[in-house]
C-alpha cells in the first residue's frame, strides 16, 4: 500500500522544477536534469559556475522542523571545514524553501568525484576515507542543536525501542537476537558517543581522488561514534575476514589521525554491524519490503 510520501511523490509538479530554480537559486532552469526519487525527489542544475543537486522533499517524510535542525547541523558542519556537500542559501538567503501543500525543498553544492561504492576494493582510499569521517565526528563532539527548534534529533535508544513491536512478529532466530543485542547496548558506557551521519554507507560518500565528502544528512541520530564506522565498512562483510581487518585498519589510522576514541570500541563492531542490520531488516518489515538484504547480515555476527 503507498504511503503518504509515495503518494505525495506521485502528485508532485515536476513542470515546476526549472522555474523554481531560476527565481529561488538563480540557476539556470535549461539546465535542470531529474536524478532520481527513491528517497528525495532529486534534480541537478547549473548556476554560477557550478553544479548544484535540488532536494524536494514533504512534510509526510520530514516535518519541516527537522528538516530545519538536520540543516543546521550540516551548514554547521560545512563551516568547521568538515568535507560535506555543502548547502547553498536561496537568494532570499534562506536554506529552506516553502512550496506549498507541505512540499519544501533545499540545495547543495555538488561534490565533485564518484560514490565510494567504486572504491571499495582499494585499499588507497581508505586512509583519507577514515580521517574525513573523524574529521565529522571531531566537529560534532562541539555541536549544539537549536533549542528553539521544536524537533529533538533522535537517539539510536529510540529507534531501536520503535523496531520491537516489529521484531516480534518477525521470526525465534530474530527475536534471540534483538534480546541479545538489547542487553549488550544496555550495558554500553555513553562515551566516545554523539551526533552521527546516521547513514555512512559508501553510497552516500563522494570520492575526489584525494577527500572522501559526505553526503545525503537524512538521518543524523545519537550513536556511539564507532556506529558510523561500522556502517562504512557494513559492505565488506562478503569478503573473508582477514581482507576485512585489512581495510578496516586502514580505515581506522585515518580515522583515529583526526578524532581519537577508545580502541576498545573496535572489539565491538560485530556487535554493532549487526545491529545497524537487525534495523534495516526490521525498518524493511515495517515498510512492507519482502526479501531484505540485510536478513543475512543480522543473523551473523562476523569477526572485524
Amino acid at each position: 500500500m503507498p504511503t503518504d510520501w509515495a503518494r505525495a511523490k506521485a502528485r508532485f509538479n515536476h513542470t515546476a522544477v526549472p522555474r523554481l530554480i531560476r527565481d529561488h537559486w538563480a540557476g539556470v532552469a535549461a539546465s535542470a536534469r531529474f536524478i532520481s526519487q527513491d528517497y528525495n525527489i532529486v534534480y541537478r542544475f547549473e548556476g554560477g559556475g557550478g553544479g548544484y543537486y535540488l532536494r524536494i522533499c514533504h512534510e509526510s517524510l520530514h516535518p519541516l522542523p527537522k528538516a530545519r535542525q538536520v540543516l543546521r547541523f550540516l551548514r554547521y558542519l560545512a563551516r568547521a571545514d568538515v568535507p560535506v556537500g555543502a548547502p547553498v542559501a536561496a537568494v532570499s538567503g534562506a536554506y529552506i524553501v516553502t512550496l506549498g501543500d507541505g512540499y519544501y525543498a533545499a540545495a547543495q553544492r555538488e561534490a565533485p568525484g564518484s560514490n565510494m561504492e567504486r572504491h571499495l576494493r582499494d585499499i588507497s582510499v581508505y586512509g583519507a576515507w577514515g580521517r574525513s569521517l573523524g574529521q565529522l565526528h571531531a566537529a560534532s563532539r562541539h555541536y549544539q542543536p537549536d533549542a528553539n527548534i521544536p524537533y529533538t534529533l533522535p537517539t539510536v535508544q529510540g529507534f531501536w525501542l520503535n523496531i520491537a513491536p516489529t521484531v516480534q512478529r518477525a521470526t525465534p532466530e530474530i527475536q534471540r537476537i534483538y534480546a541479545e543485542l538489547s542487553d549488550w547496548m544496555a550495558r554500553l558506557p555513553l562515551r566516545d558517543y554523539g551526533l552521527i551521519h546516521g547513514d555512512y554507507r559508501p553510497g552516500n560518500v563522494i570520492w575526489d581522488g584525494a577527500t572522501a565528502r559526505a553526503i545525503d544528512f537524512d538521518e543524523p541520530n545519537y550513536h556511539w561514534y564507532i556506529a558510523d564506522v561500522s556502517r562504512a565498512l557494513l559492505e565488506l562483510f562478503p569478503l573473508p575476514i582477514a581482507e576485512r581487518r585489512r581495510f578496516r585498519r586502514a580505515f581506522l589510522r585515518g580515522y583515529l589521525s583526526a578524532h581519537a576514541i577508545d580502541e576498545r570500541w573496535i572489539s565491538q563492531l560485530p556487535y554493532f554491524a549487526q545491529q545497524r542490520a537487525l534495523l534495516m531488516y526490521a525498518w524493511d518489515l515495517q515498510e512492507g519490503v519482502s526479501g531484505s538484504w540485510a536478513l543475512g547480515w543480522a543473523l551473523e555476527r562476523v569477526g572485524w
